[in-house]
């Protein structure tokens, strides 16, 4: 099954200690902001080319770029339910196709057998043109928040936490983003000025942030 969306997503990063601080300003916004789902753990794994042209798109402010990744719930180690999701990217305007693949379900992402039979399906299913590789997982916990509308949703992630992956034979690092948080905001594209107008009162500057570039930027052997 596919989904395909498209809209609008900002960004920004906070220091975690101005947690309460951010949620507090987000339910006094004009917008009117409520608690729409319960907090989650939130599990990715994101893959790229050998020779890691995703991540050197971001860093290099490439204006149209993509990132393929499989997306659960839950339990960081044990894959359930995933969704392929493809993201298109031209400055804040998105395009996300998400496609389940049952394919995976239930897998033990600690075998490194299994992370190879994931690589296996995903090109499979895809057919890119270059063959992608798990490169990178992120964990971390998510809060949901809806306009009063129906139409902007706000998430804020914190405790977030990257483990790079070594060509699929070992886990090569792991890396803990515990003193920052990320403010983010989905809409519709028609409605930009409208939500850039009602959030001046949240005055926090803007900032683009990619938890997987962040993460990866911390890999300096990735770019040599």
């Amino acid at each position: 099954m596919k989904n395909k969306i498209k809209r609008f997503e900002r960004k920004w990063l906070f220091r975690s200690n101005n947690y309460l601080a951010l949620i507090n300003s987000l339910l006094r916004s004009k917008l009117f902001f409520r608690t729409q789902y319960p907090l989650r753990k939130v599990n990715s794994i994101y893959f790229d080319t050998q020779d890691y042209v995703s991540i050197r798109q971001n860093l290099d402010g490439v204006s149209n770029k993509k990132k393929i990744r499989i997306r659960w719930y839950g339990n960081k180690n044990i894959i359930t339910k995933p969704i392929i999701e493809i993201k298109s990217k031209k400055g804040f305007e998105t395009k996300k196709e998400s496609i389940s693949i049952k394919e995976l379900n239930n897998l033990n992402l600690l075998s490194l057998d299994n992370l190879k039979t994931i690589q296996e399906i995903l090109n499979f299913k895809l057919k890119q043109k270059k063959v992608i590789y798990p490169v990178l997982t992120t964990h971390y916990e998510r809060e949901y928040f809806i306009s009063l509308n129906g139409k902007i949703r706000a998430t804020v992630d914190y405790n977030l936490k990257s483990i790079f992956l070594n060509n699929l034979s070992q886990i090569d690092i792991i890396k803990n983003f515990k003193n920052i948080c990320i403010l983010e905001f989905k809409y519709p594209t028609s409605l930009d000025k409208y939500v850039r107008k009602n959030l001046r009162d949240i005055s926090l500057r803007l900032s683009k942030n990619s938890k997987f570039v962040n993460s990866a930027f911390e890999k300096p052997k990735f770019f040599s």
